[in-house]
């Protein structure tokens, strides 16, 4: 009785869909992926073509204007795939002042420990190294104006990015500069200021340097904020701005900057052309990954250059670092909706893209600025020396001021044509990141096949050397061991062989 009833069932649902679908109206491939895509598309919600975010930047909408309901395939094919670069489950959001929690003058300091040495300085602030809850660490001091866009980048941007090759950020806070704050810098001074004017903090006292220190136990070493009074002086630090402190992960090799100024990654005579170019190639790629990780989080880095890329030390290869990506003081947050937005601020000038001079940021500008940072690091040079500002900017504009890669240089022609096209003036024409990457790994692994072919070469070849007399081997082999250990050591370090390097 129930299979029977089954079946009338089954028979009923037949006939009802034959009515209801024709021959004709039997989806097609084309037609369900198009059904897929006004899917995804009815999911994003797009409010408008161009929205307002924060910090008085313009989003552009990645998707274009339908009108009376028509759906072109091509591009609902191409929003999705465009919208693909943003994978993960979080996508993080534009960053708002009402979201920063201000610290208390009190315990702003509150597990952190910091060292009377300068790891670098810039228009803002000052890095020192330090301790943070018993992790070595570096400590970004800055002064801003109130909670402005860089301030905010760095207070809440920063700690979202978590990724081997973008620099780790442990903690941030940040406290208004108060007649409060100075007295407990300060101690007691027999000075009275006026509530109601802006106050310089005075300088940290003298010290008697014959090693007791104060007699009340005040500014011995052992109190952190005596090295934060001394940072906030040296930044011309006044009551009624914020300071920002950002505590990151140490990376104790400098920047990228420095090492293309050590000759990294050209050869030296301890450093032959082939181990110039992987290294070249290594720290590229890591970059690119870097660089990556923040696209696919929806953030254009908006001022990439070698003096933003840090190097921590690392025994994963023969260069005995690891690159890391930081400063996000000027980086963007992409809506979900759009692909490149409009701003007001600029980066630094010599790597920024044409479109950028006109207020365009996008993937593509950081593109741009990768491609200018693989020509310094194969070249040695400075971008655009010479140059004044205003030249730069005209001549990157107007596309008549372009820089001259060094051709006919041993195992770089597709170096040299990987970088041609991240330069490319129109931001169409620049290759995606995971091209990129893809295309870098694939020249080392050429570069790497090249040595192993000579080795297998030198191996047919063994017979012969079977023939010499025992003390021509052996003189033969101390000769080659000695070149090798010599071209393994870099800045005085000692690292893995070349063959074990994938």
């Amino acid at each position: 009785m129930f299979l029977a009833c089954l079946g009338i069932v089954l028979k009923y649902l037949t006939c009802r869909y034959r009515t209801s679908v024709s021959d004709g109206d039997i989806p097609t491939a084309t037609q369900g992926e198009e059904a897929l895509n006004q899917l995804c598309l009815a999911e994003v919600q797009l409010p408008s073509r161009q929205s307002r975010s924060q910090g008085g930047d313009i989003a552009v909408s990645s998707h274009s204007n339908r009108s009376g309901g028509a759906h072109d395939p091509a591009v609902a094919s191409t929003t999705v795939a465009a919208l693909r670069t943003g994978l993960n489950a979080y996508r993080i959001q534009e960053m708002q002042a009402e979201n920063v929690i201000l610290c208390g003058a009190c315990n702003i300091m509150d597990g952190i420990c910091l060292q009377q040495r300068e790891l670098g300085r810039g228009t803002y602030g000052i890095v020192v190294p330090g301790i943070y809850r018993g992790v070595k660490c570096a400590v970004k001091v800055m002064l801003s104006p109130g909670l402005d866009r860089a301030a905010i980048r760095e207070l809440l941007l920063s700690p979202s990015l978590v990724h081997p090759n973008v620099v780790s950020t442990y903690a941030s806070r940040c406290a208004e500069l108060t007649h409060e704050f100075f007295d407990l810098l300060e101690g007691d001074r027999a000075v009275v200021h006026d509530p109601d004017l802006p106050r310089v903090l005075e300088p940290v006292p003298l010290q008697s340097e014959d090693g007791f220190g104060d007699p009340r136990g005040l500014h011995d070493g052992s109190d952190p904020l005596l090295i934060l009074h001394q940072i906030l002086h040296t930044l011309r630090a006044e009551t009624g701005k914020m300071v920002v402190i950002v505590v990151q992960e140490y990376c104790d090799r400098g920047t990228l900057d420095n090492a293309i100024r050590k000759s990294v990654f050209r050869p030296t005579l301890m450093w032959s052309m082939r181990l110039a170019r992987r290294a070249l190639l290594r720290s590229a790629v890591e970059i690119a990954r870097g660089l990556l990780h923040l696209h696919d989080s929806g953030v254009v880095h908006g001022d990439l250059k070698p003096a933003n890329v840090l190097l921590g030390s690392s025994k994963e290869d023969r260069r005995g670092f690891v690159i890391k990506v930081a400063d996000f003081g000027l980086a963007h947050v992409l809506p979900s909706d759009a692909n490149s937005l409009y701003t007001d601020s600029w980066g630094s000038v010599a790597y920024m893209a044409p479109e950028a001079f006109r207020g365009r940021v996008s993937r593509a500008t950081d593109v741009w600025a990768f491609g200018v940072c693989l020509w310094q690091m194969l070249t040695g040079e400075k971008p655009y020396n010479g140059y004044r500002h205003t030249d730069v900017v005209i001549g990157v504009q107007e596309g008549t001021l372009q820089l001259k890669w060094p051709e006919g240089s041993p195992m770089a022609a597709r170096i040299i044509e990987l970088g041609r096209r991240c330069l490319s003036h129109n931001p169409q024409d620049r290759p995606a990141l995971g091209i990129i990457i893809q295309t870098l790994v694939e020249i080392e692994r050429e570069i790497r096949a090249e040595l192993l072919a000579h080795q297998q070469q030198q191996l047919q070849g063994g017979q012969q050397g079977q023939q010499l007399e025992p003390h021509q081997r052996a003189a033969n082999n101390t000769a080659a061991m000695a070149m090798a250990d010599a071209s393994m050591d870099l800045h005085g370090g000692s690292f893995i062989s070349d063959l074990v390097v994938i």
